[in-house]
């Protein structure tokens, strides 16, 4: 069989050299650091558009709460004995979250809803373990529960040792800090009475309705993020980091704090926080300053916990009228604070 050289030489296979190889390698590799950035930037533009969804959800579902009882749900109402402390904000609020059966079933008097050691929690075969996909945010980095050790008692009704409890990412908006409205509680620090979801107390009785707000629905916050950690930059510039979300207690999402017949320290601050301090805050000045912003003070929690977000920039709040908006870390104090207030008649300036 005849074979010409000149077909011989062209069915060789031409090989990379090393040379070549490396190259493709380094283009790939930057293509690869130019492209991450953008896939990264998009997967957090998906998050906070699924966390913002969240937010209108639960706006949305206070609205058909005052639809139905003509006040929006309170943060935290008296309760005797101390041992009973009373279901949270959220709680009521399952219903028109697609979470009827658990509300439907549940019991609200003679009850603990904290699933502290010293009360009985008759709710805890609904709640352990429940957890509403609208109460946390996507991108925050901290676990959505958070374990508490049942009383003898609730464990006499067939309660695991240990109950699992959701801790959410969003709280009520509770009001400006030391307004006229607000009463100090001593060490507790201050119990604020003029936002959207506060506590029915011996220092106020009246419950909060569309009425109430008049700076305006529109310019009123109903209720925030706490989906990341508390930072403080300490003495030798390293940051630490707290879990100070105001759900991170006993109880979680489910309980309203406190119990008893008076002003007790939980009740208001468990799933509700006020603006003491900004968007972000990060404390220059030690864990404890000011005071009670701290991760824990005398063993327990700082009483005023902030608003802060796993999204960067900002927090993602959703105001009383339902529409949900990202407020930026650097939005001026003093707007921030008039924002939390439904009635201070201060004017809001346009884009805030």
């Amino acid at each position: 069989m005849f074979t010409s050289v000149g077909m011989r030489g062209r069915s060789r296979r031409q090989a990379f050299t090393l040379v070549e190889l490396l190259v493709v390698i380094a283009i790939i590799g930057v293509l690869v650091g130019l492209l991450l950035p953008a896939v990264q930037a998009a997967r957090e533009a998906a998050r906070r558009m699924s966390c913002s969804n969240n937010l209108k959800q639960i706006g949305l579902a206070l609205h058909m709460y005052h639809d139905t009882n003509k006040v929006l749900p309170p943060s935290h109402f008296l309760a005797s004995p101390a041992t009973q402390r009373p279901a949270s904000w959220l709680v009521r609020i399952l219903p028109y979250l697609e979470q009827s059966a658990a509300y439907d079933g549940s019991t609200f008097s003679g009850t603990d809803w904290a699933s502290r050691g010293d009360g009985t929690n008759l709710n805890w075969a609904l709640f352990h373990g429940l957890e509403v996909p609208a109460f946390n945010c996507p991108s925050s980095p901290l676990p959505t529960t958070r374990t508490d050790a049942a009383s003898s008692t609730t464990v006499a009704l067939g309660a695991p040792a240990n109950l699992e409890m959701q801790v959410p990412s969003y709280v009520g908006v509770a009001g400006d800090y030391n307004e006229r409205n607000s009463q100090w509680n001593g060490y507790h620090g201050m119990s604020d009475y003029n936002g959207a979801i506060v506590s029915i107390d011996n220092r106020n009785t009246m419950a909060v309705r569309f009425a109430s707000f008049t700076d305006g629905t529109s310019n009123t916050l109903a209720v925030g993020e706490q989906s990341d950690h508390m930072r403080v930059r300490e003495s030798d510039g390293s940051i630490s980091k707290y879990d100070q979300r105001a759900g991170n207690w006993w109880g979680g999402a489910w309980s309203g704090g406190g119990g008893g017949n008076s002003n007790t320290s939980e009740g208001y601050w468990m799933n509700v926080a006020s603006t003491r301090v900004g968007i972000n805050y990060v404390s220059t000045q030690g864990r404890y300053t000011p005071h009670g912003i701290g991760p824990y003070w005398y063993g327990r929690p700082g009483r005023h916990t902030i608003f802060v977000s796993a999204h960067p920039g900002g927090a993602q709040f959703c105001r009383v009228d339902g529409s949900v908006r990202f407020i930026s870390e650097n939005i001026r104090f003093d707007v921030f604070s008039y924002l939390s207030n439904r009635e201070d008649g201060e004017v809001i300036p346009e884009g805030f």
